[in-house]
């Protein structure tokens, strides 16, 4: 998966990631990571899907037509971007991006994530 690895390599390099990572909603499973995740990503990945799950459901069935595409959520040191990519199989994919809070821009992080989002699955 050449191109996946250069769209990952892209967030990467905006100022502040420290991870990025497609992961199976469906399972939490981590399907390609760039970056310093470490030993307990696995883990983190699940939780990260679980969390799209939950916003999905608390949205609740009014919001069908208005689907859900991306989870901010902050931390003291850390800022988590959450893209849900569209995909016809499943519950989706998400591209997760973790970033340093004291050296990110949320806004800039998210404009790159979301302009480098179409590319992963190409």
């Amino acid at each position: 998966m050449p191109g996946l690895r250069e769209s990952l390599g892209q967030i990467l390099e905006v100022e502040g990631v420290r991870t990025v990572a497609l992961i199976d909603i469906a399972t939490g499973m981590v399907v390609q990571s760039a970056g310093t995740g470490g030993e307990r990503f696995p883990g983190t990945a699940a939780d990260i899907a679980d969390e799209a799950r939950l916003a999905r459901a608390a949205l609740g069935r009014g919001y069908q037509d208005d689907e859900l595409e991306e989870i901010a959520l902050t931390a003291t040191g850390s800022l988590h971007l959450s893209r849900i990519l569209d995909t016809s199989l499943g519950d989706g994919l998400l591209l997760f991006v973790d970033l340093d809070r004291a050296r990110s821009n949320v806004a800039l992080a998210s404009l790159m994530v979301s302009q480098v989002a179409s590319t992963v699955l190409a």
